[in-house]
Order: structure tokens, then sequence, then C-alpha cells
């Protein structure tokens, strides 16, 4: 039985940090949620403008994927670009929950 989970995504993005957590059955899952979750909160994110959030989408359509931190659980981290711009991004998972 795949396992539900809380992902808390934490973004460095232009001196700003931007927090937030979705469920997911799994890594891939919960990055594509939450590209959908910024278009959603993008006024939110000073500096994130439409064209760098395509951009963000296109890094992780192109097979851009968080990698797991050495020696730590269910905590991975990746850099994605952003024209001129970089945002890192650590990622948690914690509360696994069996789907229903």
């Amino acid at each position: 039985m795949k396992r539900t989970g809380t992902y808390t995504f934490v973004m460095e993005f232009r001196g700003g940090t931007y927090c937030s957590q979705l469920k997911a059955s799994d890594i891939e899952q919960a990055l594509n949620k939450w590209t959908t979750s910024l278009k959603k909160n993008r006024a939110d994110i000073k500096y994130l403008t439409v064209d760098k959030l395509t951009k963000l989408k296109e890094e992780i359509r192109n097979g851009e994927r968080p990698i797991k931190l050495k020696g730590l659980k269910n905590i991975w981290f990746t850099r994605l670009l952003t024209m001129r711009d970089t945002v890192y991004l650590t990622i948690v998972k914690t509360d696994t929950t069996p789907n229903r």
C-alpha cells in the first residue's frame, strides 16, 4: 500500500524564505503539486514573476529532481534556475500515513 506523507518545502529566493506543506504519495508528486501551489500563491512571493515560474516548471518537466541528502532520512535538496535568479529548495517528508 502506498503511503501519503506531508512534504514541507523551504524555498530560498532573492533574499526571502518561503515555506509550504502539502500531502503527496512520493517526491515527484510532491514537486508537481508544489509548482501548482506556487502559481496560486505567486503574489505572496516577492519577485516571482510568471516568466520565472514558467522557467521553474520547465526545469522540473525537463527532469530536474531534488537529490536525497546522504545520511539523512526523507530530506532532499535542489537548485533551480529562473532565468537570472536561483531558487534553493529543501524538501522534508514527515507524517507518513496510509492511503485509504
